[in-house]
């Protein structure tokens, strides 16, 4: 099967992260696989950098229009089977390009409404309408939670970690997954952590992401007395299983972050025996069953969950259950594999194709 990934968001997001790893994972089960992102952003360094040998192609011109054909000159010259997209705008993009010779499958992020189930609702932008007058486009996630990450390649099994002791908890450490702007979520989880710290005073604190976006958090850290404890992390430590090694050992999670981030952050902690807290409001709070692999909390009362995290805090055995638990519950039922294969059986249904053989090269999976 020949699969076009259509990402021009220059942004270089936890959605493009995840649309440019299941790029790489099609590419690693044997389908033919380009990526098409615009020339010269942050998206098209940064797939370069984590999959150079993932086929790259760059989306010019100026405008809507110029994006437009660019994508057509593309599709032209390597004539796909199915084109995957992560957004509306890319999702007119691809329509416009393949016109009637092929299927287009979105993907929708886990906070986007769901609906466009009809090319004649005039409630839907004009652009949606456009798009599903020119072709098929399969959604991916509108009612069922769409999205994994790839496990990490030297993940111990179940049985190996059995054989190293577990020591016990001397500094208890949250990692806390902030949203993008400092909002009541956020908030609510730094005063329970402040309610914590006069429970456990050598609480460590380990804030995700990019320190110079998180400048209201880190105040609002500062005027609740937890500077001392507090570190930033970038978002790949956590993404990407840097977290835990032999002098670096994370209590929990907590993710206040919403939509993708706050998902790929749930699973990514899921999958390194992390107990996790999340907002139960949250699209992706099914991801976590309160009391086995974590806990659910409102956007109001953080501080209600204190003494439930205080005793976890204080128990490795609980913490190592729960932790087990979670990365179990993350392997079996939104395992990367598994999440990549749904990408290609959609994908040839769209493009009218028999399915790839699976044949995976462990050389070109996602980083």
């Amino acid at each position: 099967m020949r699969v076009l990934v259509v990402a021009t968001t220059p942004e270089w997001t936890p959605g493009t992260r995840l649309i440019g790893s299941v790029a790489a994972g099609l590419a690693a089960r044997g389908d033919v696989v380009a990526l098409a992102c615009a020339s010269r952003s942050a998206t098209e360094r940064a797939v370069e950098h984590a999959w150079p040998r993932l086929s790259v192609r760059s989306v010019t011109g100026s405008g809507w229009f110029g994006q437009a054909m660019s994508v057509r000159g593309i599709v032209t010259a390597l004539r796909p089977d199915a084109l995957l997209v992560g957004s509306e705008a890319d999702a007119v993009l691809a329509a416009l390009a393949m016109g009637k010779r092929g299927g287009i499958v979105r993907r929708f992020a886990v906070d986007e409404r769901e609906g466009l189930t009809s090319a004649r609702d005039e409630t839907l932008p004009w652009r949606a309408r456009f798009a599903l007058s020119r072709a098929v486009i399969t959604p991916w996630g509108q009612r069922t939670l769409a999205v994994g990450w790839p496990q990490h390649t030297t993940q111990t099994t179940d049985d190996a970690r059995e054989e190293v002791p577990r020591l016990p908890v001397v500094s208890p450490h949250i990692v806390l997954v902030p949203a993008m702007e400092h909002d009541e979520i956020t908030a609510a989880a730094l005063r329970a952590v402040a309610h914590l710290r006069t429970r456990h005073p050598d609480l460590r604190l380990s804030l995700v992401g990019d320190s110079a976006a998180m400048q209201a958090t880190r105040l609002h850290a500062a005027a609740l007395d937890l500077s001392a404890i507090v570190q930033v992390v970038p978002a790949d430590a956590l993404l990407h299983h840097e977290l835990n090694d032999t002098s670096h050992v994370t209590s929990m999670a907590w993710v206040a972050a919403g939509g993708d981030a706050g998902a790929l952050s749930t699973l990514a902690a899921m999958q390194q025996s992390l107990p996790v807290v999340v907002p139960q409001q949250a699209p992706f709070a099914e991801l976590v069953v309160p009391g086995v692999t974590g806990f659910h909390v409102g956007t109001d009362n953080g501080v209600a969950v204190v003494s439930d995290l205080a005793r976890l805090l204080s128990d490795a055995d609980t913490q190592h259950r729960m932790g087990r638990a979670a990365s179990a519950r993350a392997a079996r039922a939104f395992g990367w594999d598994a999440f990549v294969d749904h990408a290609a059986d959609l994908l040839a249904r769209a493009g009218g194709v028999a399915r790839t053989r699976i044949t995976r090269r462990p050389s070109l999976t996602p980083a």
